[in-house]
């Protein structure tokens, strides 16, 4: 069955060609047949003058709809039925009359022409109704517009793809399509279009009705009248927003993965760095190596120069390294260096201030700097000529920490001579993760360093205290011995008592100041706090240590007439009181003096403490309440003592809530203690109880310990 089907369907296939191809010539029969039936039956009337007449009409219509064969075919069939139906003689095949044969063959040549023509005219007009269905049908613009760019035509595409209707698109400007900021390509395209010149295509922008922006491919293509004058042209415009889009969104991805690239170079090259950094900066443990080698590092890579700034135990600022790519100007950089440090608390360009202050990464342009000269000549005549030396361009800080604190600061910068270039996102966090790394070389080797210290210090001191300890020791067992061989009359047996008696007390002394100072390590200072006349404290300090000063002919000048109330521990003040004394005393030569004075300032009681003896140099000072650090640690040092007076005496005080201070212009030139505690707030009954605290202070004057430093 199917079989069978299929064969009835080919079979069907093929009559439906064949009669298409007959359809034309069966057009033909039926025309002509029809067009001689009308000329027989008008044949009364017309008799044998026009016997064309009917069969040109059917010629005309068979070319028109068939085309040109069907309408030669048509002229060949009429001329026959002519021949036989209209033309003498009647019913025969051929023409008798020579007028015949002349209007006959005139007729075949005009059914030729007319089939030519009439088939031309229908293919034409075939093709542009085809051309109109494209145009309708069409989903690109389609625009057709004079030479004065005025639309003439708008198919439906231009519709749906600009808003506007035909009826409201004919008749105005092709601008009302056009940015303003396009108009130029217009005026370009009529120009070559009047020229006659090809428009080759081009991509642009053109605005809706509402206003959006699309972007269109356009193709411009002249529109000539039949003499082939440029009239006018065709414009198709087809939306690519979307291609557009897809090209934008490929481009930023692709833009993305290079910048992934760029990233993952920099990220691998800044890792290779800081690893490097890293190894180079711990193959050592040497404090000032391993600062020199960080600025060196650091340079060029991060900058054209570099400083290192670091906070001591006594919180100055130090400018401890610094390197610059052209190593004439690291001495200009030095020196600004140190200006900036000192001005900290005036110059907005001390930078290194801030950040040590904030913790927090600080970055300059190059925009910061403006009038940088000026100002800087107006802080220190001299700084500017230094600024414009180095001609920084850009500016970084990036602040050391060390456990969470700031403990320096690390300062790159790039000049207008070199780099000349701002520090961007990925340069500050390079720089950030350097300063990490440097914070930990520096901070280990400063505990390398403070451990090497601390150690030196320890053998010092064990050497300074067999010293001190065998020193009363030996003249115990000597005067001892002497006693117990019966060797000394009752004169001298009292004199080797009382050495023996005053060498144990300056033992237990010793003994004493290291079991406060290891109290106060261990945290087990007890103090027993009262209200307590600091006048009365000093006054009786004086009275003990006065017999001291007279054997040495120093004079003592005390300044404590009025009673200044603290809240205190009248046993500690008075051991702290003592060590400021007996130092003074010990320090300052036969013949000098020793001032002591007690006052109210600012909410606090003051004691201050000055001799006129050997001074403090200048770089002992900020060590001197250092426990167990001495300015003269050897064994043929002039004066004894451990070096523990100054740093009890900080202690107990800060356990006061107070604090000590040593001022000195250096060696010769004498010493000051300050210190400063905070005033009772308890003004009446410390006015009350002040005779008692003086008359307790004074009554134990002479049980006060001989503290050295």
């Amino acid at each position: 069955m199917a079989r069978r089907k299929g064969l009835w369907q080919i079979r069907a296939l093929v009559i439906a060609r064949a009669l298409g191809r007959l359809y034309p010539y069966l057009l033909v029969t039926v025309v002509v047949v029809v067009a001689a039936l009308l000329r027989t039956a008008a044949d009364p009337w017309l008799g044998r003058t026009v016997p064309y007449l009917f069969f040109y009409p059917a010629i005309i219509l068979v070319a028109t709809l068939g085309g040109f064969r069907p309408g030669v075919f048509a002229t060949v069939s009429s001329a026959a039925i002519t021949v036989v139906a209209f033309l003498e003689p009647i019913g025969r095949f051929w023409v008798s009359e020579s007028r015949d044969v002349v209007g006959l063959i005139f007729f075949m040549i005009n059914g030729v022409l007319i089939s030519k023509l009439s088939g031309i005219a229908a293919t034409a007009r075939i093709s542009q109704d085809r051309l109109a269905a494209i145009v309708q049908s069409s989903d690109d613009a389609i625009v057709g517009k004079d030479l004065n760019g005025i639309i003439q035509a708008w198919n439906p595409g231009a519709e749906r793809l600009f808003l506007y209707s035909a009826a409201e698109a004919i008749g105005r400007s092709i601008t009302i399509i056009i940015p303003p900021d396009r108009f130029h390509e217009e005026d370009h395209v009529l120009s070559r279009i009047r020229a006659g010149l090809r428009i080759e295509p081009f991509e642009s922008v053109r605005r809706r009705k509402d206003g959006v922006d699309i972007d269109v491919a356009l193709t411009v293509s002249p529109i000539r009248n039949a003499a082939g004058v440029v009239v006018g042209a065709s414009k198709i415009a087809r939306d690519i927003s979307e291609r557009r889009r897809t090209e934008r969104l490929r481009e930023e991805l692709a833009e993305r993965e290079r910048q992934a690239r760029l990233a993952a170079v920099a990220a691998r090259d800044r890792l290779a760095f800081l690893a490097d950094v890293s190894e180079k900066l711990t193959t050592t443990l040497d404090y000032s190596q391993t600062l020199e080698r960080a600025v060196h590092l650091a340079i060029p890579r991060l900058g054209d120069y570099c400083n290192v700034l670091i906070e001591d135990e006594h919180g100055r600022m130090r400018h401890v390294a610094w390197a610059h790519v052209d190593k004439a100007k690291e001495v200009s950089l030095r020196q600004l260096a140190l200006h900036l440090v000192e001005a900290a608390a005036t110059s907005r360009f001390a930078y290194s201030a801030a950040v040590m202050k904030s913790g927090k990464t600080m970055v300059k342009t190059h925009a910061d700097f403006a009038g940088a000269p000026d100002e800087l000549d107006r802080e220190e005549p001299g700084s500017g000529a230094l600024w414009r030396e180095l001609n920084p361009f850009a500016y970084i800080a990036a602040p050391l920490l060390v456990r969470g604190r700031t403990v320096g600061v690390l300062s790159l910068g790039t000049t207008v001579d070199r780099s000349q270039r701002d520090y961007s996102e990925t340069d500050i966090v390079m720089v950030e993760d350097f300063a990490r790394r440097v914070s930990l070389a520096v901070e280990n080797a400063r505990l390398f360093r403070q451990a090497d210290e601390l150690n030196r210090l320890k053998d010092e001191f064990l050497a300074t205290v067999s010293h001190e300890l065998r020193t009363p020791l030996s003249a115990v067992l000597g005067w001892s011995r002497m006693l117990s061989a019966g060797q000394l009359d009752a004169g001298r047996s009292k004199q080797a008592i009382d050495a023996i008696e005053r060498n144990a007390q300056a033992q237990a002394r010793l003994i004493d100041d290291i079991l406060d100072v290891a109290r106060g390590i261990a945290g087990n200072v007890k103090l027993e706090m009262q209200p307590v006349d600091l006048s009365a404290v000093a006054h009786a300090g004086v009275e003990a240590i006065a017999p001291t000063a007279a054997g040495r002919k120093i004079a003592l000048e005390v300044g404590a007439d009025q009673p200044v109330i603290v809240m205190g521990d009248p046993a500690r003040l008075r051991q702290v009181v003592w060590n400021l004394l007996s130092n003074a005393v010990k320090f300052t030569p036969i013949g000098g003096r020793v001032t002591v004075g007690v006052r109210a300032d600012d909410g606090d009681a003051v004691l201050e403490v000055s001799d006129t003896g050997m001074g403090i140099a200048e770089a002992f000072l900020p060590y001197v309440f250092d426990k167990f650090r001495q300015a003269d640690a050897s064994f043929t040092r002039q004066h004894g003592g451990l070096g523990l007076g100054l740093a009890i005496a900080r202690h107990l005080i800060e356990l006061h809530g107070g604090s000590i201070e040593a001022r000195s212009a250096g060696e010769g030139a004498g010493a000051t203690f300050v210190v400063r505690l905070p005033l009772s707030t308890r003004a009446a009954e410390d006015s009350a109880r002040a005779p008692a605290a003086s008359a307790a202070a004074r009554g134990v004057a002479h049980e006060i310990p001989d503290h050295d430093h």
